[in-house]
């Protein structure tokens, strides 16, 4: 008989009110407990780096820096995130996630601090690594930290609701981001009497990133014992799972990587829209894609992980080709919300995936070679990309970027239909089946 006994009745859903069925729910998949101090600090993390990272390229524009040498910038971050991901992987497992955590987020923001005052090339270089090495200790650790605190049912409902909190935030940063410099003018003259520069507008809100970034490890400190220890060990041998894994996802981290540090100049520069817009129109974007990450394990549930993941890679894909038709600002970002929308449902699939293909004790080694894969594929993909750009010009480059994603798609395909236990449902088991198929 379905349904639970309880005092003597049976408590089916199909006969619970919605209430009652809205309990049943919450039971089943919300987390509760430590998780919530782990998505309060996303909100302020992601709040603080949405402001910089959308602020920053701009500002850098502002000092005569062009598309070549922000792509070594952003080469330098990823080579940095590259250097320290097995270092902090083996610093957490001997000193504890949380240690880690809010020892990055405090260096991290103090690295981003001196990079609005301090112009000098090599500096800047030398700034972008360490704040690469610092941004590393939080992303190996975040993951293993929510699989820690969360049953493993309810991870997909615990990993999107994170990645839709830090996807709506960088909307509100991308508000703050486009504003604020304006509203730094305006304050200035109505309340101090000083006329502040755009440029001096800029450094005030890259400045008050910095400092929403480091108050994020405040809601860490929070955290008590199940969060702060952990049984560990480092990965001497990596499984066939793991191994391919890091080479499917290395594939779609430098598709995506190509392209997503430009965003902001593509339409500056590019299209020619104007900073205050842009901050506008990547807020509403960002709420869009916290929308369809909310969604994401609804459509996951009905496709299957691998089935829903190559499905959001290829519109990915498919929007990167549209954007390099060029027809128009308003056609521009109607495609850009498609673009990073499918772009970011993907990522909780992915985590889930990889916390569910490997064992307890080797999250933090296996989310720390996650992140080195990723670190490579993206610091090579932004250096050629940002050259790419300042030679030929963003749509060939682009259309490029869409037959590599495309590619991407199809790898995780071959590499993980041939891994029973990360097929999850019958949906996944045909396609795979049918994919294999002569």
């Amino acid at each position: 008989m379905d349904g639970i006994v309880a005092n003597g009745r049976v408590r089916d859903s199909r006969y619970l009110s919605p209430v009652g069925r809205l309990d049943n729910w919450r039971a089943e998949q919300v987390p509760g407990g430590e998780f919530w101090a782990l998505v309060v600090a996303t909100l302020l993390f992601n709040f603080g780096i949405s402001v910089y990272f959308f602020l920053y390229n701009l500002f850098m524009l502002d000092l005569g820096f062009r598309e070549k040498s922000l792509g070594v910038l952003a080469s330098a971050l990823a080579l940095g995130s590259m250097a320290g991901t097995i270092p902090m992987g083996m610093v957490a497992r001997r000193v504890g996630l949380t240690k880690v955590m809010i020892a990055c987020l405090l260096m991290m923001a103090v690295g981003f601090g001196a990079r609005v005052f301090l112009f000098w090339y090599p500096v800047q270089v030398a700034f972008a690594f360490f704040d690469g090495v610092m941004l590393c200790g939080w992303v190996v650790c975040l993951s293993p930290a929510v699989a820690k605190v969360v049953e493993e049912r309810k991870r997909p409902f615990a990993f999107s609701v994170l990645f839709a909190v830090a996807v709506a935030t960088g909307s509100l940063g991308g508000l703050v981001g486009g504003n604020m410099p304006e509203w730094c003018q305006s304050l200035g003259l109505r309340y101090g009497g000083v006329a502040v520069s755009l440029f001096e507008g800029k450094r005030i809100t890259l400045l008050v990133a910095c400092a929403s970034t480091a108050l994020a490890a405040w809601p860490i400190t929070r955290l008590s014992g199940s969060a702060r220890t952990q049984t560990a060990r480092w990965i001497q041998r990596p499984s066939p799972f793991l191994l391919r894994f890091l080479l499917a996802n290395a594939c779609w981290a430098a598709a995506v990587g190509a392209f997503n540090p430009f965003t902001n100049v593509f339409f500056v520069r590019y299209l020619g829209v104007p900073v205050a817009r842009l901050g506008d129109f990547f807020s509403v974007a960002q709420l869009l894609q916290a929308g369809a990450v909310l969604l994401t394990p609804l459509v996951l549930r009905r496709t299957g992980l691998i089935s829903g993941i190559m499905a959001a890679q290829l519109t990915t894909a498919t929007a990167v080709g549209l954007l390099a038709a060029g027809r128009g600002i308003l056609h521009a970002e109607v495609i850009y919300c498609v673009f990073m929308a499918s772009q970011h449902m993907c990522d909780p699939g992915i985590q889930s995936l990889l916390m569910d293909g490997v064992a307890a004790e080797e999250r933090s080694g296996a989310a720390a070679m996650n992140f080195l894969a990723i670190s490579i594929a993206q610091a090579g993909a932004a250096a050629a990309a940002g050259s790419a750009f300042g030679r030929f010009g963003y749509p060939p480059v682009l259309v490029g970027i869409a037959a590599a994603t495309t590619m991407a798609a199809v790898a995780f395909r071959l590499l993980y239909s041939r891994h029973p236990h990360v097929i999850h449902n019958k949906q996944d088991r045909q396609a795979a089946a049918a994919f294999l198929a002569p």
